[in-house]
């Protein structure tokens, strides 16, 4: 499923896809716990996180937080 800036903050499963007001995207990879977030076009994980760990970003001016859940990552503006 898509998202965009508008819905947040969403939780999204790995298959699914967020789009920020600059159009970076985030997405993310489960790997054995944890979640591998790729940010834009990259197909390497800008960040690995275990449930409970966030990640800030920045993108385009504006802050976000990315939250791994036991089942999901969050994604919300700061």
């Amino acid at each position: 499923m898509d998202y965009s800036d508008a819905d947040l903050p969403v939780e999204i499963n790995e298959a699914d896809v967020v789009t920020l007001a600059d159009g970076t995207t985030v997405r993310y990879e489960e790997n054995g716990g944890a979640r591998d977030v790729m940010i834009g076009g990259d197909w390497s994980p800008r960040c690995t996180l275990y449930p409970g760990n966030t990640y800030d970003l920045d993108a385009g001016g504006k802050a976000y937080v990315l939250s791994a859940t036991d089942s999901a990552l969050k994604v919300a503006a700061a």
